[in-house]
């Protein structure tokens, strides 16, 4: 199948009306797409299913799930992003209006204010945006995989959620055979003029925080801090912003039981919610005055079948024709998307909040943001 076979495909799924995922992994070539054959709705019970997982901010519901034995599964071997031209953003508007700048600065001061005042040490305060888009999902699904190739890029649709569409940089949880690996990843800076020791105070303590949460996290789980390997922390880029990251990993040893305790367990990590995390999710749902839905939920592949080639760029002859099949989860946290409906889109972005905060840099902050979304439409 060629590419834009591929696109029309994804384009005619959407118009069916079944749920349907397409997404490619950060740094593979291969896009896949999972088409549901059933309009039944199906539900995560216990992290053990097989297939692609959807699930919102709210922690309340167990979260959505395409099967993959209830799908079609189609891949596009390679994604070359050479042959599309994306779309000039020059008509977009930054949308400014100052009602909404003032209504996000007046929300940070006021989550710095209760900072400084309570046990609250951080909290994530987000909005959204509405853009009027001129081309079609699909259309910016394709871009994005051409603007992000080391994001992980999906595309989204739901009867119960409509289209979602996304480029995250952020791992909730990664497992391959028995090993996992998560990420503490925050601050934002743009990667334009941009030097290794410009990262203030502010941006390192609010990173530290998600950082030592995940391991606080993880230690309640079982995990001693010998059995837990952490990196140092390093600028990461994403796109055209760049996050101080720090990388941590372990070892799995009870199965989907245990995938399942894990995210729960960092879902929601302080990078989208805060510290301590009931105390900031309170101060989310009760002043943020709309609903995040899917933003800052997790989403990904689930205990899905892989298969493992060796490099078709080797010359072995018999190593190219080695593989394996395995069974891995690529769970992602919910940053850089939108929610599209035909002749709008919903951009949601956010940033962290802590006492060193300052709320004009923040509202900037979160106006960087929007311009990785729009840059694709």
């Amino acid at each position: 199948m060629n590419s834009k076979d591929f696109f029309n495909l994804a384009q005619e799924s959407l118009d069916a009306g079944k749920a349907m995922v397409s997404f490619r992994l950060p740094g593979k070539e291969a896009v896949q797409l999972l088409l549901q054959t059933s309009k039944d709705s199906f539900r995560i019970k216990d992290f053990s299913e097989n297939g692609f997982v959807f699930s919102p901010f709210n922690t309340e519901n167990n979260p959505l799930f395409i099967p993959e034995n209830e799908s079609i599964k189609t891949v596009l071997p390679f994604f070359d992003s050479s042959k599309f031209q994306l779309n000039s953003s020059e008509g977009l508007s930054e949308n400014l209006d100052s009602k909404a700048k003032l209504a996000h600065i007046s929300l940070v001061k006021l989550g710095i204010e209760t900072i400084n005042k309570t046990t609250l040490q951080k909290v994530v305060l987000s909005r959204k945006e509405l853009q009027k888009p001129t081309i079609s999902a699909s259309e910016i699904f394709r871009n994005l995989l051409s603007l992000y190739p080391n994001a992980f890029v999906y595309i989204w649709f739901h009867p119960e959620t409509g289209v979602w569409i996304g480029a995250t940089p952020e791992t909730l949880l990664k497992t391959e055979r028995t090993k996992f690996s998560t990420m503490a990843l925050a601050g934002t800076r743009k990667l334009q003029d941009f030097s290794e020791n410009d990262w203030t105070n502010k941006e390192i303590v609010e990173q530290k925080i998600v950082t030592d949460s995940i391991i606080s996290k993880l230690k309640e789980l079982g995990y001693s801090s010998e059995s837990l390997k952490v990196s140092e922390t390093y600028t990461s880029e994403a796109g055209s912003l760049l996050h101080l990251r720090t990388d941590i990993s372990g070892t799995i040893n009870n199965g989907s039981a245990e995938i399942g305790a894990i995210i729960k367990a960092l879902h929601p990590t302080p990078a989208i919610c805060g510290l301590p995390t009931d105390k900031a999710y309170s101060f989310i749902i009760e002043h943020e005055k709309y609903d995040r839905e899917f933003y800052s939920g997790y989403l990904g592949p689930l205990n899905m079948t892989t298969e493992i080639k060796r490099s078709s760029r080797t010359r072995n002859q018999e190593n190219q024709a080695y593989s394996s099949i395995r069974k891995d989860s690529y769970i992602f946290v919910n940053l850089r998307c939108l929610k599209y409906k035909k002749g709008e889109v919903a951009i949601y972005v956010g940033g962290g909040i802590t006492k060193d905060s300052e709320a004009s840099a923040e509202w900037e902050e979160t106006v960087n943001k929007t311009r990785t979304m729009k840059a694709a439409l």
